[in-house]
């Protein structure tokens, strides 16, 4: 029973989740200061709740079925992963991540806030869309690394719009909406150049070079948005989440020398999400300001504070959860 548990649980790469939930808790709080109304509602803290069961279940989902899929070339080169090794049936990977698939798309779309359900499916059924087609193609294909990053690059614009971000609005456009997609396409190219380090860990061969130079380059965007026309936003933010970020790449890649640690790198930078979700936070900051100074003791106020916490403890906490769960859950 036991081993049949933990056999679901490497498939789903369980350890992970943290940082799905940090992507869209990013997006979800630049919606949460750029909308058109001020959603202070009771049912806010549901949706988001809502929102973070519904793409743990389309990962999890997504997980299985891409092992599910990889049945046969597992068995010919990684005979120990749970369905080569007859803990788990693919048939039965196959109707677990379907289902997860169905219900977590089911539950992003209703606990968007109302009148947003629309923008929000067709981003989730976007997302699944690009689950499905990563896990059946994206053995041998040179576009898969492309697809798995727009998978992770739609979950802040999710979590940005179901909780009723409005693009464009009367407070966010221009070189404002360039600032705002910066962060879903550094989370495209982090997700790119990992699965590109990633396709070595079961095959001959190291990393190029570029890709793993690459990984310092990433969050640049990040800062350079912040000196854009109009743009206003608090630097410190992208500062403090860069600098975490290059020396976490930085050390990992002293810790473990090419080719052997592969797959520790891969880890390492999969856990390194969050701090680049951090890195975005500089446009909360300044803009969250004026929620804050707004009557002492409001509904406002108390939201705004509330955001004001989440935007450091869901990145940070993510990190910290990230590296304990991958004590007992493979990452990859």
């Amino acid at each position: 029973m036991f081993a049949q548990i933990r056999a679901w649980l490497i498939l789903s790469r369980g350890s992970n989740l943290p940082t799905v939930w940090s992507n869209l808790v990013a997006g979800w709080l630049l919606g949460y200061v750029y909308t058109d109304r001020f959603p202070y509602a009771n049912g806010l803290l549901l949706s988001l709740l809502g929102l973070l069961l519904g793409v743990s279940l389309i990962y999890v989902g997504g997980m299985i079925l891409n092992d599910a899929f990889d049945a046969r070339w597992d068995t010919e080169r990684r005979s120990t992963r749970p369905i080569p090794a007859g803990l788990v049936s693919a048939r039965s990977a196959f109707i677990v991540g379907g289902l997860a698939l169905f219900f977590g798309s089911w539950f992003t779309v209703a606990a968007s806030l109302g009148g947003h359900r629309g923008i929000t499916f067709v981003l989730v059924a976007l997302l699944v869309g690009g689950v499905i087609v990563y896990d059946r193609w994206h053995k041998g294909v040179s576009w898969a690394p492309a697809v798995m990053g727009l998978c992770r690059a739609l979950l802040p614009l999710i979590g940005f719009f179901a909780v009723g971000g409005l693009i464009d609005g009367p407070h966010f456009r221009g070189w404002n909406l360039v600032a705002l997609l910066a962060h879903p396409c550094v989370l495209w190219l982090l997700t790119f150049s990992i699965t590109l380090v990633a396709r070595h860990e079961a095959s001959p061969g190291t990393p190029p070079r570029w890709a793993e130079w690459l990984l310092y380059l990433v969050p640049v965007p990040l800062l350079l948005v912040l000196v854009l026309p109009d743009v206003h936003a608090n630097p410190r933010a992208a500062l403090i989440g860069c600098v975490l970020f290059w020396a976490w790449v930085y050390f990992s890649n002293r810790r473990h020398a090419l080719p052997a640690g592969v797959g520790r790198r891969v880890a390492d930078r999969l856990a390194a999400f969050p701090l680049v979700d951090f890195a975005a936070a500089g446009l909360f900051y300044y803009n969250v300001g004026f929620m804050r100074s707004g009557t002492e003791g409001s509904i406002e106020v108390g939201w705004a504070v509330f955001a004001s916490r989440l935007v450091w403890i869901m990145p940070f906490g993510a990190f910290g959860l990230t590296l304990l769960l991958r004590r007992w859950i493979p990452t990859t």
